[in-house]
């Protein structure tokens, strides 16, 4: 098989990729690049060629790209905010996903009534429950906090009391784009179980989406159904053209007509970025048409991402960009494969799908581990299922009775890819072993060498599956900056001890360690680093039991999770010292809280747990609650509070035993202090840190 490209679809990748690898450089040095692109200009004076010249040429656009981008991300970490309570009057940016860790993101315009147009902020509290474009007046309490939402950087977060007024955006495009955002919420309200997949599948919102079902689709290859793409785009411009028929009667107005179409549907998916991708890239061959420039699919794809990349380095290292443009690059490279094959309907579909799904392979790899190995035949069962249900949930649009059919659709897709989420999922062995096995196939290996490669690729698989552990284990799990320990019994019980932030990071984490059913929940307090990735599980109806801290103030985060707990039927108990449970081999015992404390942290619930070799988990307790526990001394610890400052580093001299684990992520707060890790260091430790290793699993057996 050849890859056949034209001409100019070899320089409009070129292009693409060199600027894609000088935004990479940029934005991690602006030194660095000047350098370099000071050293290349020279090279391409000594060797004049044309090739060497265009590389170089976007290669240092690209630096400058991702210098820019670079400098603004520094800016929003150097910029200094008012503190404490404001009046803010922004405009929204995006709306809060439905999801307790994803808030609303606002463009501030003024401050106290003075003109201040300073870097992006998150709400917290109160929601405005304001559309994209609309401004919004906001009295609460500003603090300064360097954070990610979703693909933002934030300068700092406005906790909202009170929401003074909404004004809803005056620009037609965004009223016309949040008007279709608002009529697919309307139909599709989440009354039926499949309403949450059909919003994926039309505009890409996943707010109705449970954690569960979005990671069933993740593991089973579905995905990226669910991340609007060219197929969508096409989709909505056919319907475009045809409602702009009667006034786009020259070649100019339909182009027109195009592009105003694509701007309306950047607003309705909120600016997704393989929306962003596959609009651009649609925009490419209406322009080309206009001027008498035609654009075969390779050129438009290189000249989308390039175009992109120049306008928005930061566009290089989002996730979603990556796997856009990779998927269809391997389904052109498919399409091109195909051939003369017969019959058409099959191979056209199958070769699509293996080309995309192999492109993305690394990609996914890098970013969740492992890759599921049914995945072409899954999305090539899937796929006509999804243009179907996707067709008619746009026709119930209109017609409000169809939606019922297309709920029919979303819930057999949603079992198929619950089904599906139970196969192997390959680590990078398995992944490279299956590709090694496919390529012996494609170039018709020798007989021996497909047996031998077939072999080999079957213990990768083998090695991939899940097993449940034969002696009493803990598992650290790495969830980022945050705290969640699994601990499982030989005979298929689990206990959790708080979840971390992220609902999906957690859901993930389990999963790999093949958790279904948890038999108890223990939420140590209520920070978000330890309690939000809680508030989705506890409705999933997977939990039987939960524990909470008995003197601690139910409110916040943590007053959501009873409420969702309570709601789905878990009892919920308030426990502080006396309390035991136990599993077949593994013994809990709560030494804490014993009262009320001023620090919240504090009245973290704190537990011994020993089957043979005992752990004490305090979640974030600090120096006053730590000089009240018993005298204990632990074979293993959990560092408290993430190894946070405000531990008692006599009182952490005393108790820590063989092995010590720190659980934490990158974060802002300088965790872990550097005293406690001196401590650590001079007691002969042994130190492990999920920052740096991943889930840590320590047997606790003899």
């Amino acid at each position: 098989m050849r890859l056949e490209v034209s001409v100019p679809g070899r320089w409009c990748l070129l292009a693409a990729s060199t600027t894609w690898l000088g935004t990479i450089i940029g934005f991690s040095s602006v030194r660095r690049a000047a350098v370099l692109a000071a050293l290349l200009v020279s090279f391409v004076v000594l060797v004049r060629r044309r090739s060497v010249a265009v590389s170089v040429a976007f290669l240092i656009l690209g630096m400058l790209s991702g210098a820019v981008a670079g400098e603004r991300v520094g800016a929003i970490q150097r910029a200094e905010l008012p503190q404490g309570h404001v009046v803010l009057v922004a405009r929204m940016a995006e709306e809060a996903s439905g999801a307790s860790y994803a808030r609303a993101v606002v463009d501030p315009l003024s401050v106290d009534g003075v003109p201040w147009g300073g870097p992006r902020l998150v709400l917290a509290g109160v929601d405005p429950e304001a559309s994209v474009g609309a401004t919004v007046t906001l009295e609460g309490d500003l603090r300064a906090r360097v954070s990610r939402v979703r693909d933002e950087i934030v300068a700092g977060v406005l906790t909202v009391d009170e929401v003074v007024s909404v004004r809803a955006s005056a620009n037609p495009i965004v009223q016309m784009g949040n008007s279709i955002r608002g009529r697919v919420a309307g139909v599709y309200d989440g009354s039926r179980s499949g309403d949450g997949l059909v919003r994926g599948l039309l505009i890409g919102d996943t707010s109705l989406l449970s954690v569960a079902h979005e990671e069933d689709l993740r593991r089973a290859g579905l995905a990226h159904f669910i991340a609007v793409s060219g197929s969508n785009v096409a989709m909505f411009l056919v319907a475009w053209w045809f409602l702009t028929a009667p006034i786009a009667v020259r070649p100019v107005l339909r182009v027109a007509g195009g592009f105003i179409g694509l701007a309306v549907f950047a607003v309705v998916t909120r600016w997704e970025p393989s929306v962003i991708r596959a609009s651009v890239m649609a925009a490419v061959p209406l322009l080309g048409g206009l001027i008498g420039l035609p654009f075969d699919p390779w050129m438009a794809l290189g000249t989308a991402a390039t175009a992109l990349l120049l306008f928005s380095g930061q566009l290089a290292f989002s996730v979603g960009f990556q796997l856009s443009v990779a998927a269809t690059a391997g389904v052109l490279v498919g399409v091109g494969a195909v051939g003369a094959r017969k019959p058409a309907w099959l191979f056209t579909p199958l070769f699509m799908t293996i080309g995309a799904q192999a492109a993305v392979a690394p990609i996914i790899l890098f970013v969740f581990g492992s890759i599921p190995l049914l995945a072409p035949l899954t999305n090539l069962v899937v796929a006509p299922l999804v243009a179907l249900t996707t067709a008619i949930g746009a026709v119930a649009l209109v017609l409000p009775p169809v939606a019922g059919v297309a709920d029919i659709g979303a819930s057999m897709i949603l079992s198929i890819s619950a089904m599906a989420a139970s196969g192997p999922q390959l680590s990078w062995m398995g992944a490279v072993a299956s590709g090694v096995v496919g390529g012996a196939v494609a170039w018709r290996s020798s007989r021996p060498l497909g047996i031998a490669v077939a072999v080999i690729s079957i213990v990768a698989i083998a090695g991939t599956v899940t097993t449940w552990p034969l002696e009493p284990t803990m598992v650290v799990l790495d969830v980022g900056q945050g705290d969640a320990i699994l601990l499982q019994d030989p005979s298929g019980q689990a206990v959790l001890v708080d979840g971390g932030s992220d609902a999906r990071s957690l859901d993930r984490a389990l999963r790999r360690h093949g958790v279904k059913r948890l038999d108890l929940v223990v939420v140590t307090h209520g920070d978000l680093d330890h309690v939000g990735g809680i508030v989705d599980l506890v409705s999933s109806g997977s939990v039987a039991e939960m524990w909470v801290p008995k003197f601690m103030s139910e409110s916040g985060l943590l007053a959501e999770v009873i409420d969702q707990a309570e709601s789905a039927g878990v009892p919920v108990l308030r426990v502080g010292t006396g309390r035991v449970r136990s599993t077949h081999s593994i013994d809990i015992e709560v030494l804490g809280p014993r009262r009320r404390y001023q620090g919240e942290n504090d009245g973290s619930v704190t537990m011994l747990v020993s089957a043979g070799i005992s752990v004490l988990l305090g979640g974030d307790i600090e120096g006053i609650a730590q000089g009240e526990l018993p005298g204990v001394k632990p074979d293993v610890l959990i560092v408290p509070h993430h190894g946070s400052g405000t531990t008692d580093l006599e009182w952490l001299q005393c108790v820590v035993g063989a092995l010590a684990v720190l659980s934490y992520g990158e974060n802002r707060y300088g965790h872990p202090h550097p005293d406690v890790l001196d401590v650590l260091e001079a007691t002969g430790t042994e130190v492990r840190h999920t920052y740096l290793e991943g889930d840590i699993s320590v047997g606790l057996g003899w």
